[in-house]
């Protein structure tokens, strides 16, 4: 980084006085807490950076591989924290059900549906990214909604158990549940990204050097994957989840 860049840089970070004074002036109590923030966040997004420029730099098949494990692992813990559980016990059944989705539907997109060379840094790093960002954040819905209902509700699970019904067609009315939460959310944030991320990724894609034609596909085929992986990762998480949440016989086991 040269001089000229330094002096650029620290002319923009000047753009902080404005949330910075504004806290000073009214709510000082969080003054701190906004700086840390940004602190916080300055130094993620150099962590980052650097993975990110070792994954192009690189170019390795098994190097990208493993940022997706790492990337699955972490936004498992995301999840699981977001939905207020204290333990790990759904670690594995989270973070291996949005591995295997983003995995599933990344492989589709890159491969079949593209097509472009499946491990290709300039195409697999942010296909996965947007991939795993979304699925963790319907995730965190569904999930939380299923968890919720099981406990508010395992009354209506162990009634319907109690009439004969199967394991899965007693759980059906909290399926279907997790599944609103996830699909309803999916589709309102289609049409918000249409108006705001989608025109700077497309800004993005021209800049590579795609035709519009190209670009709008891509960016369908995306939009589409997304609501996809959304879906897929919800259902292998409470799959997976299944043996932990219930014993052998069915019945609630009490886990926070």
């Amino acid at each position: 980084m040269n001089q000229g860049m330094i002096l650029h840089t620290i002319v923009g970070l000047l753009l902080l006085l404005i949330p910075a004074g504004a806290l000073y002036l009214l709510e000082r109590k969080m003054l701190r807490t906004f700086i840390l923030s940004v602190a916080r966040m300055g130094a993620q997004l150099l962590v980052l950076c650097l993975v990110v420029w070792a994954l192009y730099k690189v170019d390795s098949p098994w190097l990208l591989i493993a940022w997706l494990v790492v990337i699955a692992v972490g936004s498992g813990w995301l999840v699981l924290k977001r939905c207020s559980q204290k333990g790990l016990h759904l670690l594995p059944a989270v973070s291996g059900g949005l591995l295997v989705s983003v995995a599933f539907v990344a492989l589709w997109l890159l491969a079949l549906a593209l097509p472009v060379r499946v491990f290709d840094p300039r195409w697999f790093v942010p296909v996965t990214a947007l991939l795993m960002g979304h699925a963790t954040a319907m995730t965190i819905r569904g999930l939380s909604t299923y968890l919720t209902a099981l406990k508010a509700d395992e009354q209506q699970y162990e009634f319907l158990r109690g009439n004969g019904a199967p394991h899965f067609k007693a759980l059906r009315p909290f399926l279907c549940r997790a599944l609103a939460a996830v699909v309803s959310p999916s589709v309102a944030n289609l049409r918000v990204l249409a108006l705001t991320a989608m025109p700077l990724l497309l800004v993005g894609l021209f800049m590579g050097g795609l035709s519009p034609i190209n670009a709008f596909v891509v960016m369908l085929l995306m939009a589409v994957a997304c609501v996809s992986v959304s879906v897929l990762a919800l259902a292998i998480i409470l799959f997976l989840s299944d043996r932990v949440l219930f014993d052998q016989y069915g019945k609630l086991i009490g886990k926070d």
